[in-house]
């Protein structure tokens, strides 16, 4: 921070704190420097104005932060579903206030990261968790075995997948019978 300019460095300390009014940070969300911009996007009491002007930011990290920011609107998330940056579409797919027609869209991505993040989200529907259920990716079966929202019958199918880390996720489901834990403990031991 030494090399900082001062001047940069009062505008992220403002940027940064939650008390700092909306009518600043809104100012603060056009400073030139990306990293200000960032804490901006960060930042809990920026406005949704200023969140949806950020979401198109040509700074994908400043984008990142957008996504992450559980003020940001449902119309915000599903244009970030579609930044060419796959790690703004997996924050994104995480957001617990991204709707269920984005969260089909990510669970379509084709990186199995956004897939999964898409899969655990509690808004996930359940048709789009039957789909995912079938991901070639064991990874995002995994995610989709955790899910507490996964219903009975894709879990009982996962009981007996390849995959021990999906028996696993089967395993620690709160929606897994006693009945599917042991089918999973009998697949376990035919696997050792």
């Amino acid at each position: 921070m030494d090399n900082m300019p001062e001047l940069t460095y009062e505008k992220i300390q403002l940027a940064k704190d939650s008390n700092t009014p909306q009518e600043t940070l809104a100012i603060l969300a056009t400073y030139g420097d990306w990293v200000v911009r960032h804490w901006v996007a960060r930042n809990p009491n920026t406005s949704q104005e200023t969140i949806n002007v950020l979401a198109t930011d040509k700074n994908w990290c400043v984008r990142y932060w957008v996504a992450e920011n559980p003020n940001t609107s449902q119309e915000s998330l599903a244009v970030l579903a579609t930044d060419k940056r796959p790690d703004v579409r997996w924050v994104v797919a995480r957001n617990p206030n991204t709707p269920q027609e984005t969260l089909k869209v990510l669970a379509t991505d084709e990186y199995y990261s956004v897939r999964c993040w898409a899969s655990v989200n509690p808004n996930i529907p359940q048709e789009t968790l039957k789909v995912l259920a079938t991901d070639e990716n064991f990874y995002v079966r995994r995610c989709v075995a955790r899910n507490p929202n996964t219903p009975p019958e894709i879990l009982e199918v996962f009981a007996t997948d390849e995959d021990s880390y999906v028996r696993y996720g089967v395993a620690k489901n709160p929606n897994a019978t006693e009945l599917i834990r042991r089918l999973v403990l009998m697949t376990n031991e035919q696997h050792s």
